[in-house]
């Protein structure tokens, strides 16, 4: 009832909400230090309740296309006796689409939606629906990149629309093919692969097909991460024994090493700023995140607490988050922690996460008897879906910049 109602005291007096939410800081949040002081401990929680939205109008696949929408955006649907929204549309040439709050009083949009496919339009009016209820812009616009296995050994790229939808392959290489990325914008891919029969780096351009090597050193070349500004490349190479942390610019020029551990380092990823690049490092032993300027200088460990291993880490888009693979007896589990470090919060199985745009939603692979699927995690409301409409074994998905 609590959330409900400040949901309500959110959309119509922002102060007060505000007020509200300061009132509601959970308990365990504090830490009562010794010396009597009160320090606030950073934790990992992002938590908030499913928001309850009545649905009528639609049936068939546009009902599927607007659940699979609201649900995987944080939304339960419900009745509309228990809904704080009413969603009502019609698909008569195009869609037709309506919000308003549970009595009908309040009317937020009333749109029509034409020129488009059928998936096109219900997106369209579910990226609304999301836009007034969450504030977020929606993500069913972007493009999500993956592999999909095709032998022992050997995987293809693919690129679909974010719900796996429209799949398009881009490699036909027959070989094995690791740490995929995007590039600056939706127009290129990163990534390593095997096919010269050593693990180089490579940029494909998704319009020409055009291929170039970015680092094909003797060794390891492999966890390509391009700088938010689209001008340098963070990379692991292993030219000098030992993979290590290096930057060079974004067509392999000008390259600089971070690391001179003996350890291994893997996953790069930059924060938002383009400030840090934070990797996963064994210098002390177990796998753990280390951030590092990349003019050079001294590494700083994040802090993971709650879990031993901290692998793959992807920084959330708005610089609050770095997600990451953790390994148990049993399973790889996805995590996030604050970007400072701190305590860890454990979401789901999978591993190898990534965050959409919207710094709310993670894709990650997930293996169950046998095979592989991509799965979509809304962190906040901790709600999955996994994407059946990609046949196959898929793996290492990432989202469009």
């Amino acid at each position: 009832m609590i959330n409900i109602k400040k949901r309500f005291i959110r959309l119509l007096n922002p102060a007060l909400a505000l007020v509200l939410g300061i009132l509601l800081i959970p308990l365990h949040s504090f830490a009562q230090e010794s010396s009597g002081e009160l320090q606030i401990t950073r934790t990992a929680t992002m938590t908030s309740a499913p928001i309850p939205i009545h649905v009528s109008g639609l049936a068939g696949e546009a009902f599927k296309i607007l659940k699979f929408d609201l649900e995987i955006s944080g939304c339960d649907l419900v009745s509309s006796e228990k809904a704080l929204y009413i969603a009502q549309a019609s698909s008569d040439s195009g869609i037709t689409g309506k919000l308003t709050d549970q009595t009908g009083e309040i009317t937020f949009f009333h749109r029509s939606y034409k020129n488009g496919t059928d998936r096109a339009l219900v997106h369209a009016y579910a990226a609304d629906i999301i836009k007034v209820i969450t504030g977020q812009d929606a993500i069913f616009n972007q493009k999500i990149a993956y592999c999909i296995n095709t032998d022992l050994d050997k995987n293809e790229i693919f690129i679909s629309d974010f719900d796996g939808h429209n799949p398009q392959q881009v490699t036909r290489d027959g070989s094995l093919i690791r740490a995929l990325t995007w590039g600056p914008d939706k127009s290129s891919l990163f990534y390593c692969s095997y096919r010269a029969l050593n693990p180089d780096i490579y940029k494909q351009e998704l319009y020409t097909g055009k291929r170039t090597i970015i680092a094909n050193y003797l060794g390891l070349n492999t966890s390509p991460s391009v700088s938010p500004d689209g001008t340098q490349i963070a990379m692991i190479i292993s030219r000098s024994g030992s993979p290590d942390l290096y930057v060079a610019d974004i067509d392999g020029s000008n390259l600089k090493r971070l690391t001179k551990t003996q350890a291994d380092e893997s996953s790069p990823c930059w924060s938002p700023d383009g400030k840090y690049i934070c990797y996963s490092s064994r210098a002390s032993g177990s796998a753990k995140l280390y951030i590092i300027s990349p003019d050079g200088g001294t590494p700083k460990r994040i802090i993971t607490s709650g879990v031993g291993s901290a692998t793959e880490p992807n920084w959330s888009p708005d610089g609050k988050y770095i997600a990451f693979t953790t390994t148990t007896r049993r399973s790889f589990q996805i995590c996030i922690v604050p970007a400072e470090g701190g305590m860890v919060e454990v979401l789901a199985e999978g591993e190898a996460p990534c965050w959409a745009p919207n710094s709310r939603t993670l894709i990650f692979h997930r293996k169950k008897d046998k095979k592989s699927s991509l799965v979509m995690l809304d962190v906040p409301t901790k709600k999955t879906k996994t994407i059946t409409s990609i046949a196959g074994n898929a793996s290492q998905a990432c989202w469009s910049r």
